[in-house]
């Protein structure tokens, strides 16, 4: 039995549909990561499973009993939204003891509790500060530890580390990790980073306008999206994407783009042999090399864009612009040409007008 099951979960504003048919679970002790860009209604469904909000149609189950009816204050989750609500004028003592002092504990507990929780998330040195000295990743570790000290069922996370910046957001979501392990507690954690999902969540849900469009593990949805717009979604840097004829056989699919004809061992999901269909392959999947070989593809390289460790080079071959990360130390120079390996394992199909998974290996 799940541990949280949500079943059919609508919500509609009038004529606005937010959410449709909703259907999720999570296991005691994982974490569920919901990704999905602005909009696409990661907010709404966690207050949904808060009881914050009511589902237009559709239940919510914890370890088999429906709660969809029960207040929010009886549920035992905690929620952190995306900017929590944090006391300026309190330390971090006041202001992750406040929950507890709602409840009336004696102040022996909750100074028991604080401590434990601070020591947990290693915020002790905060206690007495106020949050005008804190760095960004303290001020959502008080967050996080005003969330846990009430020992919730369930923790409900709401792009909790958008606002940090880059290297805190990315030391934040490795310690994250490694302190839910440790800690053990049932998360859903909500964020428009596909790639912080996939790293965080033992499961991954990609939300899309109101829809959950792929539910799975994070290798999975990674190696195989089930649809054009996951594959979209999920790629950083953005997909390669072209339009390509397709024709198939025993042996595989040929594809063709343009003057190249390329050979995939793959079956197809389609009642037709071929056609017209959408080919993507990942800028991290092409491999780039200044000597040719046997399948390379020559091109000229237009645009160098550098991130960080790595550079993404857009390169022309014919009519067509490709995208390619390569390695900062190749050195590789604009108006340069160079030799392209398309690996036929990595390109994947997609219906044109659904946008659905063609290809089966």
């Amino acid at each position: 039995m799940a541990f949280l099951k949500l079943e059919n979960i609508s919500k509609k504003y009038n004529d606005i549909i937010v959410l449709e048919n909703i259907s999720l679970s999570i296991e005691k002790g994982e974490i569920l990561a919901i990704a999905g860009p602005p909009g696409s209604g990661k907010t709404t469904l966690l207050k949904i499973i808060a009881g914050l909000i009511k589902p237009t149609s559709g239940r919510i189950y914890i370890e088999g009993i429906d709660i969809t009816d029960t207040p929010p204050y009886l549920r035992g989750f905690s929620m952190v939204f995306e900017t929590p609500p944090i006391y300026p004028d309190r330390p971090g003592y006041e202001n992750i003891a406040f929950p507890l002092k709602l409840r009336k504990l004696p102040e022996s507990e909750i100074r028991k509790r604080v401590y434990e929780v601070a020591e947990l998330l290693g915020i002790k040195h905060i206690l007495n500060r106020k949050p005008s000295t804190y760095s960004g990743g303290e001020y959502q570790r008080v967050a996080l530890a005003r969330a846990l000290v009430t020992n919730p069922r369930l923790l409900l996370l709401d792009e909790p580390f958008r606002n940090l910046d880059a290297k805190i957001r990315e030391y934040m979501v490795v310690w994250f990790k490694q302190f839910q392990a440790k800690l053990g507690v049932t998360i859903v954690y909500a964020t428009h980073d596909p790639l912080e999902a996939l790293t965080i969540g033992n499961n991954v849900a990609i939300l899309l306008n109101g829809r959950v469009k792929q539910y799975g593990s994070p290798i999975d949805i990674l190696r195989n999206p089930a649809s054009y717009d996951v594959d979209e979604f999920i790629s950083i840097p953005a997909l390669n994407a072209f339009k390509v004829y397709f024709k198939s056989d025993v042996e595989g699919v040929l594809i063709h783009l343009n003057s190249m004809a390329i050979k995939k061992m793959a079956k197809l999901n389609t009642e037709h042999s071929e056609g017209e269909a959408i080919a993507t392959i990942r800028p991290t999947d092409i491999m780039v090399s200044r000597s040719p070989s046997e399948k390379a593809i020559m091109g000229k390289v237009e645009l160098i864009q550098y991130l960080g460790t790595n550079i993404l080079v857009t390169i022309r071959v014919n009519d067509l612009s490709i995208r390619i990360v390569v390695p900062k130390d190749m050195m590789i120079k604009e108006g340069e040409s160079v030799y392209l390996t398309l690996d036929p394992s990595k390109i994947r199909l997609y219906e044109i007008s659904s946008g659905h998974r063609l290809d089966v290996v």
